[in-house]
């Protein structure tokens, strides 16, 4: 996640407030779930449509969609694995409605918007495997942002493109990061009691090690492995990341605005928003001329 992506995702999990007294819990009943952000934007992006007969919608499973249609992912702000969070992107929730498009034989195009920084690395390489594993065409649009995570997963699109010239996208590696608040909480008074049985020596050391400053397991056994298998992933989707040279800043964490992205293929350019919309419809109509052509050829067999 890059250091600003990082910043808003601590102003959404922390708002800020002009009020003196704080709301209670019970606020978040206030706030629209993902969903229905998701149905409120795509509202909005369908007008984009309308002019071209495109239908896009965000009902995987509907039954009264014309043939041909596009499927609409709205991948925005911090990503988290569980769906338990209603106000999160869930790539949990994401693989089911992959899999309910991939179902349903009027959808012919998955459409991902993105505009993330990243968040959780865990379930990636599933959501990974059911990306690869689509018979239907990708289109992938950054708007802004697609870093580490975003990108783990924008990076399946077949076309691959960002919406302006100053969208950031890459920060490819992982990293972990959190507050010690001990010490802190000792000054108020507490006291920290942590024992371990003589048979538990091992039991949270990488973690526990990290904490006193000794990283290098928790590198070499956590973070380590999981970029190894970010930048494994990326190569296998886009085969012009293997022509780069293996110390090349884009597998060293670096992010780049879309120009640069595109020279060093990232992406595979820019273009508007109508425009993507036109062109995955056109991959969608690819791929349903490929299913006739297969059915008259078995026909003919």
């Amino acid at each position: 996640m890059t250091s600003e992506c990082y910043t808003e995702a601590f102003i959404d999990c922390f708002p800020m407030t002009n009020q003196d007294v704080i709301k209670p819990l019970s606020w978040w009943n206030e706030i629209p779930t993902y969903k229905q952000e998701t149905t409120k934007a795509l509202e909005k992006i369908r007008t984009l449509a309308q002019d071209k007969d495109i239908c896009i919608t965000d009902n995987y499973h509907a039954e009264d969609i014309p043939v041909g249609s596009l499927a609409y992912y709205r991948i925005f702000g911090t990503i988290l694995a569980d769906d338990a969070y209603f106000w999160y992107f869930s790539t949990k929730q994401f693989e089911r409605d992959i899999l309910a498009s991939e179902a349903n034989p009027a959808i012919a195009c998955h459409f991902l918007h993105i505009n993330s920084g990243g968040g959780e690395a865990w379930y990636l390489d599933r959501i990974s495997e059911t990306l690869r594993n689509c018979a239907k065409p990708i289109y992938t649009l950054c708007e802004h942002f697609c870093c580490s995570a975003a990108y783990y997963i924008g990076v399946h699109g077949n076309a691959f493109k960002a919406l302006t010239q100053n969208d950031t996208l890459g920060s490819v590696g992982t990293m972990i990061s959190f507050w010690d608040l001990q010490k802190y909480y000792e000054q108020l008074g507490f006291k920290w009691i942590e024992v371990y049985a003589d048979q538990s020596d091992l039991k949270n050391k990488k973690s526990r090690d990290l904490k006193d400053g000794k990283p290098k397991q928790y590198k070499e056994e956590i973070l380590n492995p999981l970029t190894d298998q970010f930048i494994k992933e990326i190569k296998m989707s886009r085969a012009s990341l293997n022509t780069l040279p293996a110390d090349h800043p884009v597998f060293r964490g670096e992010s780049f605005t879309a120009l640069p992205s595109i020279d060093n293929g990232l992406i595979d350019g820019l273009t508007t928003f109508a425009d993507a919309i036109a062109e995955a419809s056109t991959m969608a109509q690819g791929y349903i001329s490929t299913l006739n052509l297969r059915h008259n050829i078995s026909s003919l067999l």
